[in-house]
């Protein structure tokens, strides 16, 4: 008969789970994310540019007097306009979630949003990434943007 720790074990070994990576991949994957944010914070199309895609593509959620928006656009759009305008961004994260198999990553965080030192929103960040030619870039961002939703004290 076998013992309850080996079946429990093989029964551990048969359920699918998703691979974390257990090197540097997780380091290297929020670096990408963390200098994406400076570049946001910074308004520098360089630094953002340094670790995306161009064809990278942002998606928001949000509900405005009762009805869902969906707001699409590509990172070159972004890019194009970033430079522009004189309000100071703050964006931050914290709690990541990563999720990596092979050369595909998944970065999911809550997040909040300060324009001009006074807090808009909060919400939820997902970043999609790949690593192209050895560098995590980030391929793609969703987020949803929830003005009543902010924990106290971030």
């Amino acid at each position: 008969m076998k013992s309850w720790t080996s079946m429990l074990a093989a029964a551990a070994l048969c359920l699918g789970t998703p691979a974390v990576a257990q090197d540097d991949s997780n380091a290297q994957i929020l670096h990408s994310v963390d200098e994406f944010l400076r570049g946001l914070n910074e308004r520098d199309p360089a630094v953002i540019a340094a670790v995306s895609t161009e064809e990278g593509l942002l998606v928001s959620h949000r509900i405005r007097e009762g009805r869902e928006v969906i707001r699409m656009r590509s990172f070159a759009e972004d890019l194009a306009t970033i430079g522009e305008g004189e309000e100071t961004f703050r964006e931050v994260y914290w709690d990541p979630t990563v999720l990596v198999r092979g050369n595909i990553a998944v970065v999911w965080a809550e997040y909040s949003f300060d324009l001009d030192g006074k807090r808009t929103h909060c919400g939820i960040d997902v970043f999609n990434l790949m690593k192209i030619e050895g560098a995590w870039k980030v391929t793609g961002i969703q987020y949803t943007v929830e003005p009543d939703n902010c924990p106290k004290g971030r």
